[in-house]
């Protein structure tokens, strides 16, 4: 089979997937569907005041949704719990369990018999937290809710987690696969009740966002024909080439992100002295400073604290971690009043970053982003975020050589 076919099969799958996502954007905003209230209030990124909530209330047989014990049912059923009885059970959020911690979901029938749910969206474990639970109450079903399937940070090194017993109670169950698919199954179940299912479907559509999914089901099928029917195999070739080049193109894309970042700095006089790598590391960065800025262990930009792209964040970095700057105090309030906005959720500092923030919009880098980045769009964001955090520093600076205190700005 020659390269030139396999060319020209590819071009074709792109031209096909292009021409169906033109029609998608069309009838999304025919339909709407870009209209999600979880975004415009810029609440889909907590755990606390959002997910669990919600999650919580659609499990609850009691809940306002009218439902009754259907939807328990149906989560029951997708990750095969048998011994629990839906009709009895009762549901709560934030339970302290003694001096242990907080279970974010827990769910406790007729018979006493729970499910402790511990969802974590962004924010990692306290130390052993799993392991402590369980050694509570080792019977209760322990279900470790994440984006992606995630393990545990100490999953590795903890030895509570080699225990039998903890591993016939324990479960990973992730937004992406487990939750969606329940959702759509609850979706299904509230056909009569149109409240409830289009809110479902708002959450369905925040969840497939938060975990990077294409929800163009007509795209997913068309392009599945056109493998398919090819009873050559060529065009699955042609598909196969295209799908393993996938991280080459991310790669490529962040390139060109820091070649557009080049200029941004020049024009700001402001150098660059960490730049992506593209390869998509956990604690990949975009750093930039200026002299006077440099003399006070500082620099500023961006960066993401989880592999692939993920958890993006801004702010102040120190250089040397094992020295303090004079400006961090001064850097701090004046980041914390500049950034205090919906879009943006305040890290405490630490002596690796005085001042930090996520920026909800593009915490996570998803297909849209780099979209975004080719189209330019992106750098444009980050030009108008370099210029704040520049204006932080030089406020910092100037205060400093006025004799100002760093901490005597403080209220």
């Amino acid at each position: 089979m020659s390269d030139v076919n396999l060319q020209t099969r590819g071009r074709h799958l792109l031209s096909l997937a292009g021409t169906i996502r033109r029609y998608e954007e069309a009838l999304t905003k025919a339909t709407g569907e870009r209209f999600n209230l979880f975004d415009i209030l810029h609440v889909g990124h907590y755990e606390v005041r959002t997910h669990s909530p919600m999650l919580a209330e659609l499990l609850n047989p009691k809940g306002s949704h009218g439902q009754g014990a259907v939807f328990l049912e149906r989560f029951l059923t997708e990750l095969e719990i048998d011994d629990f009885d839906a009709e009895s059970a009762k549901v709560d959020t934030e339970v302290s369990i003694r001096e242990l911690g907080r279970l974010d979901i827990v769910i406790i029938d007729g018979k006493r018999r729970s499910i402790f749910i511990e969802n974590k969206i962004y924010a990692g474990l306290q130390e052993n937290q799993l392991g402590r639970y369980h050694e509570d109450k080792p019977e209760a079903h322990l279900l470790f809710l994440t984006l992606y399937n995630d393990d545990p940070a100490d999953w590795a090194t903890n030895p509570a987690y080699k225990i039998e017993s903890f591993n016939k109670v324990f479960q990973k169950v992730s937004y992406k696969t487990n939750i969606v698919r329940w959702l759509e199954a609850c979706r299904k179940e509230a056909a009569t009740a149109p409240g409830v299912r289009e809110a479902i479907t708002q959450y369905i559509h925040l969840i497939k966002r938060l975990t990077q999914q294409n929800t163009s089901t007509r795209m997913n099928q068309e392009i599945i024909n056109a493998v398919t029917q090819d009873q050559s195999g060529e065009t699955y070739l042609a598909y196969a080439n295209l799908r393993n080049v996938n991280w080459e193109i991310r790669k490529a894309i962040v390139a060109k992100l820091d070649e557009q970042l080049q200029p941004i700095a020049q024009e700001l006089g402001l150098e660059m002295v960490d730049k992506l790598s593209g390869n998509g590391d956990k604690d990949e960065e975009c750093l930039l400073t200026t002299p006077d800025l440099k003399a006070q262990n500082l620099k500023f930009g961006f960066g993401c604290g989880v592999s692939d792209y993920r958890d993006c964040f801004i702010g102040f970095a120190s250089i040397d971690h094992d020295q303090e700057s004079p400006l961090n105090s001064q850097i701090d309030r004046l980041f914390r009043a500049e950034f205090s906005q919906a879009q943006f959720s305040l890290d405490p500092p630490n002596k690796y970053w005085p001042a930090s923030a996520y920026w909800i919009q593009r915490r996570n880098w998803n297909d849209d982003t780099m979209a975004a980045i080719l189209s330019g769009d992106f750098a444009k964001e980050l030009k108008e975020l370099i210029k704040s955090l520049s204006d932080i520093a030089t406020k910092a600076l100037k205060g400093q050589g006025e004799g100002g205190s760093p901490s005597s700005d403080r209220p």
